[in-house]
C-alpha cells in the first residue's frame, strides 16, 4: 500500500472508529455522562477492577481477530468492525488509566529473563 493510499485508509479508519465509539457509547453508559461507567458497574458486580473488566472485553475482540486470522472468517460481525472495536477498546483502556490516580494504578513489574 502506498503512503498516499495508507493515509486515505487511516483517515477513513479514524472516522469509522469515532462513529462506532459514539454509537456504542450510549448503549454502554446507560445514558450516563461517565463514558467508562460500564467498566465500573461490571467491576462492582464482579469484584474485579474496572481495568480488569476492560481487559476481558478487549481480549474478546483480540480473540475474534485471531479466529479470523486462523480460520479466515468470523460469524457475528465483519472483521473490519472487530478491528474498529479493538482500536476503540485501546482508547477506552487508556482513558481508564488516565482517570486513575497514579497510586491506584497496577504496578508495572517486569520479570527479567535470566538468559546469560
Amino acid at each position: 500500500m502506498t503512503r498516499k493510499k495508507f493515509h486515505v485508509f487511516l483517515k477513513q479508519f479514524h472516522k469509522d472508529q469515532e462513529k462506532l465509539l459514539i454509537a456504542k457509547g450510549w448503549d454502554y453508559t446507560q445514558g450516563s455522562d461517565d463514558r467508562l461507567l460500564n467498566f465500573k458497574e461490571v467491576a462492582s458486580l464482579t469484584g474485579m477492577t474496572p481495568l480488569q473488566v476492560w481487559a476481558v472485553y478487549w481480549m474478546k475482540h483480540v480473540f475474534a481477530i485471531c479466529t479470523y486470522v486462523k480460520f479466515g472468517n468470523v460469524k457475528s460481525e465483519g472483521i473490519e468492525s472487530r478491528f474498529l472495536d479493538e482500536a476503540n477498546y485501546n482508547v477506552l483502556g487508556a482513558a481508564l488509566l488516565n482517570e486513575m490516580k497514579p497510586a491506584k494504578r497496577p504496578e508495572q513489574k517486569r520479570k527479567r529473563n535470566n538468559v546469560r
